[in-house]
């Protein structure tokens, strides 16, 4: 019901939507994976043209202002941030988001933003990170490794908070580096996304992707570093930017096919012309016809509860070695899972957080709770069957 609200018309020519429970349903999901600012624009500007109770219609309208005023707060503090970084010599680029929401979209409010990530050079991320952290911007959550360690392995350094309360990611990398997942990554391109990156309008002092990479981006980050956990605003994200810039597909599509990304972006896309378009010019040079099964286990994956995806991650990688190796795979990567590699233990005074005893067993209930839970294990074989068609070209 939610992507035929968000999808070309044609999905919604037949759509009836005529109790308040119904209602109440479809705005909880749309609250859950940031929607409601959009769904409240669509209705405003007559692209949903159903009847909406008065009382939903206000809380999409509060939905809306409040992400206005969230919006204005994170353009500011981007902004200050990248002038206080250009005082010190330093530049990156803004990913995603920063741009989306001020460029694509017809309002910034109706792309909802998390937080700021900023591609650095790799040379200059710990300085941007000590030079936020000198200004008063705080680590407020512990980390696997210290800042410094984080540089040659990680994607990006620890989230900071702004003095106002903004987060900001100091990256790296635009996705996370190969040998750093557990399957594979297309190559890192973050040289060539810094050297192609442009200004905005005027007035804006900051960097922003091209937008044939930042469509490369949106679908790296999709399918290979979440596996579609994302939420279906990638299809709007995907749809807006689209709508803006001109993409020579030919070159997209090249570029995927020589970058290793090619299958993710066949499978990002096909799910995107099957809710938002009508034609076929996205796929029209593609490679590779992502098969419907992966299609349709994308899509769940896209729009499960954002609440599970902390224990997805394990889900699947247990159930996969157990499918593959028996029952002593399966024990054997829970083994994996819980030996403390990657738990955050640095904090940001550089103390330990937790000891490792206390970190197993609390992971432990965490795991044993999430192999009892139907929809999670549900969630785990799309997962895996999204990782079939990714490394393998198979349905």
């Amino acid at each position: 019901m939610l992507l035929r609200l968000i999808g070309r018309p044609q999905h919604r020519k037949h759509l009836r939507i005529e109790s308040d429970s119904q209602w109440f349903d479809i705005l909880a999901m749309a609250g859950e994976h940031r929607l409601m600012p959009l769904l409240h624009a669509r209705i405003e500007r007559g692209e949903i043209d159903l009847p909406v109770p008065p009382h939903h219609r206000e809380q999409l309208r509060i939905a809306h202002r409040e992400s206005a005023l969230r919006n204005l707060a994170f353009r500011s503090e981007l902004y200050s941030a990248t002038e206080l970084m250009a005082s010190e010599g330093l530049s990156g680029v803004t990913l995603k988001g920063g741009w989306l929401a001020w460029y694509a979209y017809p309002a910034a409010a109706e792309r909802p933003m998390r937080d700021i990530d900023l591609l650095m050079p790799a040379e200059q991320a710990l300085d941007a990170f000590n030079v936020l952290r000198a200004n008063g911007y705080q680590q407020s959550e512990a980390s696997a490794k210290s800042p410094a360690a984080m540089i040659e392995t990680a994607k990006h350094l620890p989230p900071l908070i702004s003095p106002s309360g903004v987060e900001f990611e100091i990256h790296m990398h635009a996705w996370e580096p190969p040998g750093s997942m557990e399957w594979g990554m297309p190559p890192l391109l973050d040289a060539r996304i810094l050297n192609h990156a442009g200004p905005g309008e005027a007035g804006d002092p900051c960097l922003y992707p091209k937008p044939q990479h930042m469509l490369m981006h949106l679908c790296i980050h999709a399918a290979y570093s979440h596996r579609f956990d994302i939420g279906p605003l990638l299809l709007a994200d995907i749809d807006f930017l689209i709508h803006r810039e001109t993409i020579d597909w030919k070159s997209f599509w090249r570029d995927a096919e020589e970058g290793g990304w090619s299958r993710g972006a066949a499978l990002v896309l096909r799910l995107y012309w099957m809710w938002m378009r009508t034609d076929i010019q996205v796929l029209s040079a593609c490679p590779h016809i992502a098969p419907i099964e992966a299609v349709h286990s994308a899509e769940a994956l896209m729009l499960q509860d954002p609440l599970q995806r902390r224990n997805l991650g394990v889900t699947a990688s247990v159930l996969g070695a157990s499918e593959a190796d028996g029952l002593g795979g399966g024990l054997q990567r829970v083994g994996q899972r819980l030996r403390g590699k990657h738990r955050a233990r640095i904090a940001p005074d550089g103390e330990s957080s937790e000891n490792f005893a206390n970190w197993f067993l609390r992971r432990s209930k965490e795991t044993l709770s999430a192999f009892g839970n139907k929809e999670l294990r549900g969630a785990a074989r799309h997962h895996t069957a999204v990782g079939r068609w990714l490394e393998q070209g198979e349905a």
